[in-house]
């Protein structure tokens, strides 16, 4: 989604702003700390679980300068620690996931797709 935003606003990603792995709080502070350091740091954070966001706002409330964080799963206090949050029906992506799963051992031969 981040890569698609970006080159629909026809701007370029940098790689470097970009961190895949553990969600371990070590690995996320240490990630987290990296983007925000350097010549030129990240001025929002995007985190990919709820995890990683109560991690990233631990390291945020340490940094003397703003940043924004939006975090993908919603938890508990967003609003109240002033958090943006994507919210997902959990119940509906399992269901969803569980229909399509029914329906191959079924037989179903369709392509397979996204939803």
């Amino acid at each position: 989604g981040y890569r698609t935003a970006m080159a629909e606003a026809g701007l370029p990603v940098d790689e470097s702003w970009v961190s895949l792995g553990p969600t371990a709080p070590e690995h996320v502070r240490a990630e987290v700390d990296r983007v925000l350091s350097g010549p030129e740091p990240v001025t929002a954070v995007f985190a990919g679980n709820n995890r990683v966001t109560v991690t990233a706002v631990r390291v945020l409330a340490e940094r003397p300068h703003p940043v924004a964080l939006v975090g993908f799963d919603d938890l508990e206090l967003a609003d109240l620690l002033g958090i943006t949050v994507i919210a997902q029906d959990a119940a509906r992506l399992g269901r969803t996931a569980a229909e399509q799963l029914f329906r191959r051992l079924e037989g179903a031969t369709e392509a397979p797709r996204q939803t």
